[in-house]
């Protein structure tokens, strides 16, 4: 099986969730069997010419529109709109030319979504969903400019779904969503989020003492983590845990966190460490980890991290969703119940054989029988 996948963002460094689905998913499947490419716009800091890793060959690119969401931001223009913009021109058209060299094609978000139906019609075409972009555009405190690009998003996305042979959700609930959205689907399989099993499963390192002495965490600290990327529901979680949760805690405790949803920074309440080069140590150090997420689409791989951690979990119903089978194992509370419920954690027992279909490497392996099922389908007209 040959695959190409295509990402509208650098997939490396691996600082938010959509690079961690997009990137892990194309190494699991590699592990199941498949030769996978994966082409995304070049950065600085990376090779301009494919390299290898992780059994994967990353291939960059630099067109026209790469270098807009460094420049305006994110926080006007979503950057699926401006990445939307790139023109039609040589480099993407030599892109999907070399589509006739692969079985199948998934495209990462909806930004590429008028490319969609030019792929040769032998070539499969899939639409990898993280999230139901329109929902999630609409879902935050917008003016009515930001109504405005959240209905282009809309079209964007109903163009990427109308394209694609096959959609792949992260949740149930996702994958309803945009069918009745825009109709039915021409077929659909959910694959959720997960976890680096060698990451957080891996061989041992440092014991969980010394960690903390490292971070300077003191033995009677309750120390609190959250990890998150610069979306605008992360940046509020934060906000929340530090002006609301730590103040009413009855014991000692900071707040950790990881991630680009907080300045970094250090101090007896806080320790922001920012975008970190391995979780398994803050996974190890913390004593409870938190998801009071209030909004937002597709689900959160911090819940899948944190479970495969061992770490006892409080959550919102919203940060639990596309996780509902493992409810069990974590504590769902409104951010009115946060603090009682975050106090009341303590560490609980090995989860490995309850959550190993949640590791990259099964997840791989689920989405390689899905693409093998469809390669095995007479192929269908394709619509824009």
């Amino acid at each position: 099986m040959r695959v190409l996948s295509i990402l509208p963002f650098p997939v490396l460094p691996l600082t938010h969730g959509g690079r961690v689905r997009a990137y892990h998913l194309a190494v699991g499947l590699a592990r199941a069997g498949a030769r996978v490419d994966l082409a995304c716009p070049w950065q600085p800091g990376l090779p301009l010419r494919p390299f290898e890793r992780e059994g994967i060959t990353i291939r960059p690119f630099v067109f026209a529109a790469n270098l807009l969401p460094a420049i305006l931001g994110d926080r006007v223009v979503p950057p699926l709109l401006q990445l939307s913009g790139q023109p039609f021109t040589f480099g993407p058209r030599r892109l999907l030319r070399q589509c006739r060299e692969y079985d199948l094609v998934e495209f990462h978000f909806c930004a590429y979504a008028s490319w969609m139906s030019r792929v040769p019609l032998e070539t499969r075409v899939v639409y990898s969903a993280h999230n139901v972009e329109l929902d999630y555009a609409l879902g935050e405190r917008s003016s009515r400019l930001r109504r405005l690009f959240g209905r282009q998003i809309g079209m964007l996305e109903r163009r990427a779904v109308r394209a694609s042979d096959l959609v792949v959700a992260c949740t149930e609930a996702d994958g309803k969503r945009l069918a009745q959205l825009y109709g039915g689907l021409k077929g659909l399989a959910v694959v959720s989020n997960g976890f680096d099993e060698g990451e957080i499963w891996g061989l041992n390192g440092p014991g969980r003492e010394e960690i903390r002495a490292e971070l300077g965490l003191k033995p009677e600290e309750l120390a609190i983590l959250f990890i998150g990327g610069r979306a605008a529901h992360n940046r509020r979680a934060v906000q929340f845990l530090e002006d609301e949760l730590l103040p009413r805690l009855e014991r000692p405790a900071r707040l950790v966190v990881a991630g680009q949803c907080a300045r970094p920074r250090r101090n007896n309440r806080v320790l922001a460490l920012g975008v970190v080069d391995r979780l398994r140590p803050l996974l190890a150090a913390a004593d409870v980890a938190v998801n009071p997420i209030g909004s937002g689409s597709g689900s959160n791989l911090k819940l899948a991290e944190y479970l495969a951690a061992g770490l006892p979990v409080v959550t919102t119903p919203v940060g639990l969703r596309g996780y509902e089978a493992y409810a069990h194992l974590v504590t769902v509370a409104g951010l009115d119940e946060f603090v009682g419920a975050v106090q009341a954690q303590h560490r609980v027992v090995d989860r490995r054989p309850e959550l190993a279909e949640l590791s990259w490497s099964a997840l791989g392996q689920r989405l390689y029988a899905v693409y093998a099922d469809l390669l095995s389908q007479r192929p269908r007209s394709r619509s824009s």
